[in-house]
């Protein structure tokens, strides 16, 4: 079983959990609609799977679908674009199908390592999704989470029963959730507070983005519906019919993102006493031009890092109420 995850987008990734023939490096969060259409596609695909499967296995799809992200760097990774193993699940000693020996990099004893790792094969998306299924319900240590329908639970116990020795694993599957609403695929949204970032669905019976934007209660202006269309992975947009029927579709099925939600780094444990620390803990950039940037979207004027800012910042981060800036 695989004990890394991939390199993926700006929020997520640090040093430390990384996939096969890939390369760590430290970046910052990112707001919750920097999204590309490839990226949403495979949400979509890993979403759908992983729900059609969720009454047979009782795996909470929006952990399943976060692993998918992080383990393959979004489908991109070559074992997951060549041998469809999105979840970077290593051969084992009982396996007795085909194998794959990439290299990969470890966190042991908090240092990063470089290792050969011999990995499972399928060859389609089909045989990837189902081989993950089998995996995890076929060692006991796993089976705390069948059944599991609070995600953070969930990230928790994952990463406790040994699927990957990164540190924060578990704090980037959550952030992955959170930033993408990973929880709408899960029964009864999968407990926990998760913000939304999508507009709320329009009837189906608009052929007007225009229209159908205006019976939701939303701008429909040009100038805003060029900011939606940034937010949805749609470039030069000049109000074609292309364009808006592409948006007007996502707005039906519920999944055109709002450039303007808020989304909220993952709250942190209440035992801190330092923002820096804190923001560390969850794997966020703790800089003072972040911490800048984090005040100025939290409505914290001024900042100058004094005791009361951080502080402020601080409550709203254990509360699960700090706002992450674009």
């Amino acid at each position: 079983m695989k004990k890394t995850a991939a390199a993926f987008l700006a929020s997520l990734m640090c040093m430390g959990c990384v996939t096969a023939v890939s390369s760590p490096s430290l970046v910052k969060p990112v707001s919750a609609y920097a999204i590309t259409q490839s990226q949403q596609d495979f949400i979509d695909n890993l979403g759908n799977a992983a729900q059609k499967n969720y009454s047979k296995y009782k795996i909470l799809p929006s952990m399943t679908v976060a692993q998918a992200i992080l383990e393959s760097s979004w489908g991109k990774s070559t074992l997951s674009k060549k041998y469809y193993n999105f979840f970077g699940m290593k051969a084992g000693s009982n396996y007795k199908g085909e194998t794959v020996t990439l290299k990969t990099t470890e966190e042991i004893n908090g240092k990063i390592v470089t290792v050969n790792g011999t990995f499972r094969v399928y060859h389609s998306f089909n045989q990837g999704i189902e081989g993950y299924y089998q995996f995890i319900t076929g060692y006991s240590r796993y089976s705390n989470l069948i059944g599991e329908t609070d995600y953070k639970a969930a990230c928790r116990k994952i990463r406790e029963d040994g699927w990957a020795t990164d540190s924060k694993y578990t704090t980037k599957l959550i952030n992955l959730i959170e930033t993408y609403g990973l929880t709408r695929f899960d029964p009864q949204g999968g407990g926990g507070s998760v913000t939304g970032i999508y507009f709320k669905a329009c009837s189906s019976s608009y052929n007007s983005i225009v229209d159908a934007l205006n019976s939701i209660g939303v701008d429909s202006s040009f100038a805003y519906r060029k900011r939606i269309a940034e937010a949805n992975g749609i470039t030069n947009y000049t109000g074609t019919a292309a364009q808006n029927t592409k948006l007007l579709n996502l707005l039906k099925q519920g999944k055109l993102i709002n450039p303007d939600a808020k989304t909220y780094f993952p709250p942190c444990s209440k035992s801190y006493s330092s923002i820096v620390d804190a923001l560390n803990s969850i794997g966020a950039d703790s800089s003072y031009s972040y911490r800048k940037k984090i005040a100025a979207a939290n409505n914290i004027s001024n900042y100058s890092g004094t005791a009361a800012q951080n502080t402020q910042m601080l409550n709203s981060l254990k509360a699960g109420q700090l706002v992450k800036p674009n």
